[in-house]
């Protein structure tokens, strides 16, 4: 009877290698390795030992139930540093160290603000920046991850004029973001994140929750921004913007760390559902509404793009989020692009720095760090589109060109 099984007997013993090949592959070695012409090359190397042990078949059983083995337990080593969980296996982020005290800070040419590309949150208040325009009142490092996931300051400037770039560190002159912390008063050796909101004269972090430093930069720099009748936070919005905002941030802005971060089954479904149930519900709300709270644009709606900019990007792919991209999403799609095209935020958007930072970077989700294509969809061409988003707004917005 024809069938196909899998016996422990075949899975855990291969036969050798014939006399006559295993002769042919140690010469191999030996010349590879006597070669003074050449250098050596691991992977080449292991490819000879691994053919002079099972030839062309598949590495057997007991290798690969042991690797498979190591590589988990490795993997959940990593992923508990990267990623702390709780006892379900469900991401669990650390609360921010540095948060905003009721105390303005000095303003001026004091302040500076330390970002990364790649991170929505730091994305944020470069946004916030932009709108409100502090450019030359908040001064801003743009730092780029390390092979060791760090924030590092190694490039200074980049080839697309017209989309800010990495750089180095502005207002310390430090190498990482580490050295940047450790320089305030008492030192520090805890994590070292961005955005992080640094005084200058003081020598010490302001601040290094992104929530905090948006709201700072609408309403309380104003005397120094040149867009100070910009309010993203008006009082008789407030209320929303802050149920919207206990609405996306653990389902939507969280929620996609929750799916790729999460380290057990459970809490991957658990997830995933919230994400896209919650996406459904937005979709539903934008049919009618041209932001979140109306016609206003407003530090909620911010907060989500930062992440919907990212979706088909990286979390489709990276976080498994794969019920759908967000392209397929008509509202949701196109109130993206409407942000996107408002005067200085795509400039912010360094969209090979973001798929690099995550693909290249986050080792344990994608060990090859090899970068897929960029989604058409993502392109800039494709997201100035028109967006035909005006028809549902009554108000004309003013920002500043």
């Amino acid at each position: 009877m024809a069938s196909c099984t899998c016996s422990s007997s075949l899975l855990l013993v291969n036969p050798p290698p014939s006399t006559s090949r295993h002769h042919a592959i140690r010469r191999n070695l030996r010349m590879s390795l006597n070669n003074n012409d050449s250098k050596l090359n691991p992977s080449s190397l292991l490819n000879s030992v691994t053919k002079l042990l099972w030839g062309q078949s598949l590495p057997p059983g007991l290798l690969v139930a042991t690797v498979r083995t190591a590589w988990n337990s490795t993997w959940h080593l990593m992923m508990s540093q990267l990623a702390p969980s709780d006892s379900s296996g469900g991401y669990s982020r650390p609360a921010s160290k540095f948060r905003f005290s009721s105390t303005t800070p000095s303003q001026g040419s004091s302040l500076h603000l330390y970002v990364g590309l790649a991170c929505p949150w730091a994305h944020r208040t470069l946004i916030v920046r932009a709108l409100k325009g502090l450019e030359d009142a908040v001064p801003v490092s743009v730092a780029s991850p390390g092979l060791d996931g760090s924030w590092e300051f190694k490039r200074a400037g980049g080839p697309d004029t017209n989309t800010i770039a990495p750089s180095l560190d502005r207002a310390n002159g430090c190498n990482t973001l580490k050295e940047v912390y450790r320089l305030r008063r008492g030192g520090y050796d805890g994590r070292s994140t961005v955005p992080m909101l640094w005084d200058k004269g003081s020598k010490d972090v302001v601040c290094n929750e992104s929530y905090d430093i948006i709201h700072l930069f609408n309403s309380e720099l104003n005397s120094v921004a040149q867009n100070p009748g910009l309010d993203l936070s008006p009082p008789q919005l407030k209320k929303q913007i802050e149920e919207w905002y206990q609405i996306i941030y653990p389902n939507v802005n969280n929620g996609v760390y929750r799916c790729g971060f999460a380290q057990s089954q459970e809490a991957y479904d658990r997830a995933v559902n919230d994400l896209f149930s919650t996406l459904d519900k937005l979709e539903d709300h934008l049919a009618n509404s041209r932001y979140l709270c109306g016609d206003t644009l407003t530090l909620v709606d911010i907060c989500l793009f930062t992440t919907l900019i990212r979706f088909d990007l990286a979390y489709n792919v990276l976080f498994k989020c794969t019920k759908k991209k967000l392209c397929e999403y008509t509202n949701l799609h196109a109130y993206m692009r409407d942000i996107y095209q408002i005067p200085k935020v795509a400039a912010t958007c360094n969209f090979t720095e973001i798929m690099d930072g995550y693909y290249k970077i986050l080792f344990p989700l994608n060990p090859g760090s090899i970068r897929p294509a960029m989604p058409s969809t993502s392109e800039h061409e494709s997201l100035c589109r028109p967006h035909g988003r005006e028809s549902l707004s009554s108000a004309t917005l003013a920002f500043v060109k």
